[in-house]
């Protein structure tokens, strides 16, 4: 079969899609990271404390203690609190095919404490199929602690040692937030939120980021109770300089993970519909056009090269325009959240 222009087009199509597949794909997964970056830095100046992209000051005491490893921390932010150091920051997490997915902790460090390694959440289904039944602690005489709340652990003697009766009734005293579980050991109480499932990717609007940071924002606070009653220091009252910053958010309705696909199901159903309908439509009017204005394959591969060419500039312009536009919003979100009023 010979070569001619129409099949030089095609290639230079597919070469040029095949591109711009990648580079916005990249994009997609580098700018909403540099928005929630400028959001924190933005943050860090509000509060007068410090933003690490990378990494955190106590990345090493995690692995032995809480088994994450040091290098998937990101976007450490330090909130501040005269009783204890309290850190919110990012785990990456890789999925099958590549796939990378975030998931926030909060760890309040007490400097002076030694926790015994345990898990504590609300009782619940996902509790109990996640952590297993089979390290559940069973603490002697809690009986209404127990009906609320799941201990899991390996040290059951030492876990069974420090939550005294005092323990559990000042637990049992505070508001847990909802799917929100613990983890202790050593120096480290760590908050996060339980989910089944985790998206494999992030939105890169600015209302996104801003529900995300309010998100954090509440975590830290709503579980400051919890935290102040295993840790037994006074936490909450230096706690107001921020608590503010969660307002709002407890009434936000998480968008179910099957909306995602649904997205997804339609886009690619209007890219083959689209495709079709091109082949459909167009292939009279191209012929036409060859037959009276194209007519000699010298003039085929002119228009095959001028057509790739603009659509080329076409694309690069779209991704520039992305590109300016994404920085402009991470220089916005910096500027809003590094004024303190409650925006947070």
């Amino acid at each position: 079969m010979p070569f001619d222009a129409t099949r030089f087009l095609v290639l230079c199509l597919v070469a040029m899609c095949s591109i711009w597949l990648w580079r916005f794909s990249s994009l997609l997964r580098k700018t909403p990271r540099d928005m929630r970056a400028a959001a924190l830095r933005g943050a860090a100046t509000a509060m007068g404390t410090e933003f690490w992209k990378q990494g955190s000051p106590y990345q090493n005491e995690l692995p032995g203690e809480l088994g994450i490893d040091p290098n998937s921390i990101v976007h450490t932010l330090r909130w501040p609190n005269p009783q204890v150091e309290i850190f919110s920051f990012q785990e990456v997490r890789h999925g099958t095919r590549g796939r990378s997915f975030y998931q926030y902790w909060v760890g309040y460090r007490f400097g002076e404490r030694a926790f015994p390694k345990f898990d504590l959440r609300p009782a619940g289904m996902v509790s109990f199929i996640r952590r297993g039944w089979w390290r559940k602690v069973s603490l002697p005489g809690q009986i209404d602690f127990a009906s609320r709340y799941i201990v899991t652990g390996e040290d059951a003697a030492a876990i069974e040692q420090f939550f005294t009766p005092d323990r559990c009734a000042a637990i049992l005293a505070r508001e847990w937030p909802r799917s929100i579980g613990m983890k202790a050991g050593g120096h480290w109480l760590l908050a996060h939120r339980e989910q089944f499932f985790h998206a494999t990717s992030e939105s890169d609007s600015e209302a996104s980021v801003a529900e995300e940071m309010q998100e954090v924002a509440a975590l830290v606070s709503g579980m400051l109770p919890v935290a102040e009653a295993l840790g037994g220091a006074r936490l909450v009252e230096p706690s107001q300089q921020y608590a503010g910053r969660a307002q709002g958010t407890t009434s936000r309705k998480r968008r179910p993970w099957r909306s995602e696909l649904v997205v997804l199901f339609s886009a690619a159903c209007a890219i083959a519909v689209s495709i079709i309908l091109a082949i459909v439509y167009l292939g009279t009017p191209w012929a036409r056009f060859d037959q009276t204005i194209l007519k000699t394959e010298p003039r085929r591969y002119l228009f095959a090269i001028l057509l790739a060419a603009a659509l080329w500039g076409t694309g690069e312009r779209i991704i520039r325009a992305y590109q300016n536009a994404k920085q402009r919003a991470a220089t916005r979100l910096e500027t809003q959240f590094s004024v303190f009023p409650d925006k947070l």
